[in-house]
């Protein structure tokens, strides 16, 4: 391997470096005390790029890390390991890169056809119906072995999924135990086709339905309430021509409105709203909840791209100051005529990654947590109240997950789980908080013996649901 590494771009104008090894910690270094009630294991899945990358390269373009924090008896083990994807293992075998820019086949190396070389399975790590996968927005998860992490074949529901991909942001109904999800460019072209999947609480694909959105752009989360799935898509666009020609796959179009496509989940696709946003990019959805006429989608909000390592259809860099984003509610009015749509943002709370308690999923809640510039933040819907807890000498926090006290305690009573890197230490720390006393001191630091690489999102099993037949 002679090819230099380069500055992989990150968000907000940042950039980050690989850090290309696997580890296993037994009994990890715990300051504080593990709360008994924490019983099982934290998955995290992100980006950590074996091989040397283009110049110019993406976050989002990095071979999958998994990663694992395994909580037992108040002591802490944990793991990480790449997913073994057929692109990885194309690599390994040539000792060096092979693949080039995000989505863009036409910068790979000439022995490279036939390859899965856009499934990097770098997004969500998810467990259901007794197996944990990998996910990429566009493509099919990889099963994940959840003890070793080893990486198992990819999945693709016993043969009856259709779409080429479901997304990375999966909803799951804390009441049937369904996996709602979707696909974009799902027919594996660059037309704008979408495909709604529902999969039910034992893992069989129940449901897949085809559409076209009014332009093809990036449809990076979306939401789902007990009523209701809206879909989301931004106009960050592709153009045919910009790829075959070695460019971005995504470039930002200002002049495009944000589309926002909501019908009840009792009916069919053809029944779809789109309502059109203008200065209103959103990246993340914390939750979504409907009140008769009105549904309310709680995303953060920003008046530009998000994502700023794409540039404009202009070819220029897009201002990292019109990415930054504020958790917002948005109202949609069913029973109106107009597309009008209230936003309230929420007031000083601008960060990312937004979480809430999963029991609360696809219903009105109380309780919301993401990741700021200086640390985590929790907001109250009920009260306006928002509480920051600070993680100095941190190069700042990543998603924090929230995980409940036991099956019966209420909304907000539980235990927040972020990790944060500490530079000057050179160490990670996973912080577990009590979400109650959310601006005071963790009740328990995790403390690992060297950085961590970003990770996007993940979850927390628990030793029951690990357990558990599905049912």
């Amino acid at each position: 391997m002679s090819e230099p590494f380069q500055p992989i771009q990150s968000f907000y104008g940042g950039s980050e470096v690989p850090l290309r090894f696997e580890a296993d910690i037994y009994d990890c270094e715990v300051i504080g005390k593990i709360p008994v009630e924490l019983e099982g294991t934290l998955y995290r899945l992100g980006p950590d790029t074996q091989y040397p990358t283009l110049q110019g390269d993406v976050i989002i373009n990095g071979d999958g890390m998994i990663s694992a924090f395994d909580f037992r008896e108040g002591n802490v083990s944990f793991k990480n390991r790449y997913v073994k994807t057929e692109r990885l293992l194309k690599e390994r075998q040539a000792h060096h890169r092979l693949f080039g820019r995000y989505r863009n086949r036409h910068t790979d190396a000439i022995d490279t056809q036939g390859v899965d070389r856009d499934n990097t399975g770098n997004t969500t790590a998810l467990f259901h119906a007794g197996k944990l996968f990998a996910l990429r927005e566009d493509s099919l998860p990889h099963q994940i072995d959840p003890d070793t992490l080893a990486t198992l074949p990819k999945w693709d529901f016993a043969g009856a999924i259709k779409s080429t991909g479901i997304t990375a942001h999966p909803k799951i109904d804390p009441v049937t135990g369904e996996w709602w999800s979707y696909s974009f460019f799902a027919r594996g072209t660059l037309d704008p086709d979408m495909a709604l999947q529902v999969i039910d609480a034992k893992g069989r694909l129940r449901r897949e339905e085809f559409f076209r959105a009014p332009y093809g752009g990036v449809a990076h989360d979306f939401g789902v309430t007990r009523e209701h799935v809206i879909f989301v898509v931004m106009p960050l666009t592709v153009d045919p021509e910009r790829i075959d020609a070695g460019g971005d796959f995504y470039a930002y179009d200002p002049d495009l409105p944000s589309l926002w496509g909501i019908m009840r989940r009792d009916a069919g696709v053809g029944s779809i709203r789109w309502f059109r946003l203008k200065d209103c990019f959103s990246g993340h959805v914390m939750n979504a909840y409907t009140e008769g006429d009105r549904v309310h989608i709680d995303a953060t909000i920003s008046p530009g791209n998000a994502f700023t390592f794409f540039k404009d259809v202009k070819g220029n860099p897009t201002d990292p100051r019109q990415g930054i984003a504020q958790m917002t509610r948005l109202s949609f009015d069913l029973s109106s005529r107009t597309d009008h749509v209230v936003r309230r943002p929420f007031p000083g709370a601008i960060g990312e990654m937004p979480r809430c308690d999963p029991r609360r999923t696809m219903s009105k809640y109380r309780f919301g947590y993401f990741k700021t510039r200086d640390g985590l933040a929790r907001l109250d819907w009920q009260t306006g109240e928002l509480l920051a807890h600070a993680t100095p000498g941190s190069r700042g926090a990543q998603e924090p997950v929230f995980v409940p006290r036991n099956a019966e305690s209420p909304e907000g009573d539980g235990f927040v789980l972020s990790l944060v890197n500490m530079p000057t230490e050179g160490i990670a720390e996973l912080r577990v908080l009590d979400a109650i006393r959310f601006d005071q001191e963790p009740v328990a630091r995790v403390r690992l013996p060297f950085r961590q690489p970003m990770a996007f999102h993940g979850n927390f099993v628990s030793r029951t649901e690990r357990t558990q037949s599905p049912t």
